[in-house]
């Protein structure tokens, strides 16, 4: 009972600040006038779940940067809910004596509340805008909960009151303009009160998004005038008095800003002209009177940057709407005043350029054709476009002149018509809604097919490229296929064995010998012993000088044949070793001309993208990007697959490295075909190359040695005729 008592004297206070000022109309019929400026009170969350999603208080910068960007006629107050919704601070003169009260009274906005008592804060709101009687007033509710009392049916209760209250706050002109932040917040519920009353709503993910989303629905109330950005760059021109810089920025960064003249400012080193508020998140820089000419910022981010100004050159629009209904054409027109008259010398909008750009929910950005109208209404210029899909969407509205240029950004959100809508309009049409996109006699045709062409001749490129070097590989990879079959093969039996070799058989060559080990061949291993004679005891009789002989003779075949073996082997491996350094080389050029293929495809990629979006033509071209983007992902499959083959082979250096080393060392001979290849990694890749240029460089070294070997295996080759020589003659002499 007594919350129906306490409703009805609710409704019944609304219906009487209707009656106050319900609009101008009213106004004027009473012999009233308007008052300017707004009344806003803020409605700020401060339950406990605040401690986890607002641990920083972004909120409460958020607030006090929303205040210093109404204008000193207008009015705010702060009312903080929980438990129950207070009033901090009643509806005060946004003057600067009293800024700081205002911001005392943001401060004391707490995390300790355990509910969310959300129609009590509207309640609360309501009552402070019953001494208004401006026509302009608004509610701004942030939260980051749900309609939460602690009880289900006060939680029924209370979300029934508050459903019967927002029709009569739309009877009474007050707006809700909403923020959801977090995923723990009602969306919906918050979505609902705002559409219902005429305001807006935002959703912040972050609490480092807060204040763009106040920086929204600022831009939203005030429809300030602001000039555009272009990369760090922005012109201020003589018409403008006074400028506002709102800057996002990434925790640990600073904002400088560079004058026309190359003076540097920054917080606490400005110009006297230059206030400076700032905070972890963004910094708010207002410049007084400032200087005409290009200016300078320096960003750290990209998105929710804005430059508001105070000039007597605005840009208008009389698209104000907050909602549309899916499939509503939309007529967005702008125009420049001056001194309050709309800029109508035709000498002058010459000189302008009027555009427009809308963005859709699917964040794809169209141009919106803008022609002037004739008659009474020049000056102004208009393009129509269709909401499509529903969802949010964003209009950018730029003017540029030669020495100026001012933007509007104008937010709304289409919804679906309701049902008695779409059943009145099923006889009249059975079109589908047009969705949002630009006419189609404004294509340009001669761009679309110089597209088209560029992306099929790029294609063709790549694919010739890939074939040759493809087909390149290939036969170099078989061939290094082939050599390593025969190495297993034939390896092991080089030179025939005979029952008898003469001396001269024995064949020397040059051979590159790769490992740590090196062969060092000493006469004492190589040289024959002579068969010792000892004629002056006249004990050895001829059949034992023989048998000496000829065991001496075959002890030398065994280890010549060692020696020819263990040098053909060595002349083998350093062939193949050389044939695949050269595919080792190729593989690593085709790897680095390939890799550098996805790179410039994916460049190429943007600008194609770019130039389609500029235009219009992403939907004509959206296929051949995308066949774009698949040549891009093969590219990076070849280059794993290079990559692969390339570790492949620096373990096969490494396989062959120990075969050697075993053989010099005196164990047997393992051909490679046998030894069990292990797996490398493409993290090992480059361990190996690097290994590889270290062997390379022992390679040479090797050479020099093997070179030296040679030159000692000749010598002992010598001293062995020499020796088989003096024993046949031995052999004919006759026995002393």
């Amino acid at each position: 009972m007594r919350a129906l008592f306490s409703s009805l004297i609710l409704v019944l206070s609304i219906l009487a600040t209707n009656t106050c000022f319900a609009g101008p109309e009213n106004a004027a019929a009473g012999g009233g006038r308007e008052v300017p400026g707004f009344d806003i009170v803020l409605l700020i969350d401060s339950s406990g779940s605040m401690k986890k999603t607002d641990p920083r208080d972004y909120r409460k910068e958020s607030a006090r940067l929303f205040i210093s960007l109404l204008g000193a006629d207008d009015k705010v107050g702060v009312v903080s809910f929980g438990d129950s919704a207070k009033t901090l601070i009643p509806l005060t003169l946004n003057t600067k004596n009293n800024r700081s009260a205002l911001f005392k009274a943001v401060s004391k906005i707490t995390s300790k509340e355990f509910s969310t008592d959300i129609t009590g804060a509207i309640k609360q709101g309501v009552m402070e805008l019953q001494s208004s009687k401006r026509k302009d007033r608004a509610l701004i509710l942030m939260s980051d909960g749900k309609l939460a009392l602690g009880d289900p049916k006060k939680d029924e209760a209370s979300l029934e009151e508050l459903l019967k209250l927002l029709p009569d706050l739309k009877a009474a002109g007050i707006k809700v303009y909403s923020i959801a932040f977090s995923e723990l917040s009602d969306p919906k519920l918050l979505g609902d009160m705002a559409e219902k009353t005429g305001g807006f709503f935002r959703y912040a993910a972050t609490d480092k998004d807060i204040h763009i989303m106040f920086t929204n629905i600022f831009e939203k109330i005030k429809s300030p005038d602001s000039v555009a950005i272009e990369g760090d760059s922005f012109v201020i021109d003589k018409d403008i008095r006074e400028a506002v810089l709102l800057i996002t920025k990434k925790e640990g960064t600073a904002t400088v800003v560079v004058s026309p003249s190359g003076k540097k400012n920054s917080y606490g080193r400005s110009a006297n002209n230059i206030q400076w508020y700032g905070s972890d998140i963004f910094d708010m820089i207002t410049l007084q009177e400032p200087a005409a000419g290009q200016w300078k910022v320096k960003l750290s981010s990209r998105e929710g940057n804005r430059i508001f100004v105070l000039t007597n050159l605005k840009l208008k629009s009389s698209f104000d709407r907050n909602t549309v209904s899916r499939g509503d054409k939309i007529i967005v027109d702008a125009w420049l005043e001056r001194d309050g008259k709309r800029v109508q010398e035709q000498e002058v909008l010459k000189q302008v350029l009027f555009s427009a750009e809308a963005v859709g929910p699917d964040g794809k950005g169209i141009k919106i054709p803008l022609s002037e109208k004739t008659g009474p209404d020049a000056g102004i210029f208009a393009g129509e476009i269709t909401a499509g899909v529903p969802g949010e969407y964003a209009i950018r509205l730029l003017a540029e002149g030669k020495t100026f240029n001012r933007t509007k950004d104008i937010l709304f959100k289409a919804a679906e018509p309701p049902q008695s809508a779409i059943v009145q309009a099923q006889p009249q049409s059975s079109e589908k809604p047009a969705p949002l996109t630009q006419p189609a006699e404004q294509i340009d045709w001669e761009l679309t097919l110089l597209l088209f062409g560029l992306v099929d001749f790029i294609l063709v490129a790549v694919a010739a490229v890939l074939f040759i070097w493809g087909r390149r590989y290939k036969k170099l990879y078989l061939s290094a296929q082939k050599a390593q079959t025969v190495l297993s093969v034939h390896a092991p039996a080089e030179v025939p064995e005979t029952e008898e070799a003469p001396a001269e058989e024995v064949q020397t060559g040059p051979a590159t010998v790769e490992g740590k080990a090196e062969l060092v061949v000493t006469p004492e291993e190589e040289i024959v012993p002579e068969p010792q004679v000892q004629p002056e005891t006249g004990d050895s009789t001829e059949s034992e000088k023989s048998a000496d002989t000829e065991q001496a003779v075959a002890e030398n075949k065994a280890e010549s044949e060692r020696v020819q073996k263990l040098l053909g082997i060595i002349d083998f491996q350093k062939h193949k070793i050389a044939e695949l350094m050269q595919v080792k080389d190729v593989i690593e050029n085709a790897r680095t001309r390939i890799g550098a293929l996805p790179s410039k495809s994916r460049d190429l990629n943007d600008k194609l993208k770019a130039v389609a979006e500029s235009h219009g033509l992403a939907d004509e071209i959206g296929s051949a990007l995308s066949s774009l983007e698949d040549d891009a992902g093969e590219l990076l499959s070849y280059v794993m697959v290079l990559e692969k083959e390339e570790g492949r082979l620096a373990e096969k250096f490494i396989q062959w490295e120990e075969e050697l080393k075993r053989l010099l060392e005196g164990g047997e001979y393992v051909p490679a075909a046998v030894l069990v290849e292990p797996a490398v990694s493409s993290e090992r890749v480059v361990e190996l190359e690097t290994k590889l240029s270290e062997l390379e460089d022992q390679l040479m070294s090797k050479d020099r040695k093997i070179k030296a070997i040679e030159q000692q295996y000749e010598d002992i080759e010598k001293e062995y005729m020499i020796l088989y020589h003096a024993a046949q003659k031995q052999q004919k002499q006759p026995n002393v």
